[in-house]
């Protein structure tokens, strides 16, 4: 996406000539790298939370919010695989402005994504239900932001 927004910027500059579908593309790419990304950043807790009951309570109890929570977001997860499979047939026969694309392929990122995030959900569920931590990555903090 670097690449080609600053390849158009320089071309537009330098030569006078701007590649019109550049932008339709990095911002399809974009899309694309946010709800797949989504299931990665579950996977080591960089979504935003608030624990402060869980951390709150006694183990058994805390258990149990998880517990509760982790399934709170499994069934939204598969409500958002559910309307953006809807949403991507709905789009199918649409096309981007520039390319033609069919927007169906653009908004099946939802539910692929979503998909994923469900998947990487069930990984680190039971560690994360058990002792309320996530995997960690060395070198890498998700909440340093």
């Amino acid at each position: 996406m670097s690449v080609l927004v600053i390849l158009n910027v320089i071309t537009r500059y330098a030569f006078s000539y701007s590649f019109t579908w550049v932008e339709e593309v990095t911002r399809y790419m974009m899309i694309w790298a946010t709800f797949l990304g989504a299931g990665l950043a579950l996977r080591v807790g960089g979504h935003i939370a608030i624990d402060t009951l869980p951390n709150a309570l006694p183990a058994g109890p805390a258990r149990w919010v998880r517990s509760l929570i982790v399934a709170v977001i499994a069934a939204s997860l598969l409500a958002v695989i559910w309307l953006g499979i809807e949403y991507a047939e709905f789009g199918w026969e649409q096309e981007t402005p520039v390319l033609n694309w069919s927007f169906g392929k653009v908004y099946l990122a939802i539910p692929v994504g979503a998909a994923l995030m469900l998947v990487h959900l069930f990984f680190v569920a039971p560690r994360w239900i058990r002792s309320g931590e996530w995997e960690r990555i060395e070198g890498f903090d998700p909440q340093a932001l």
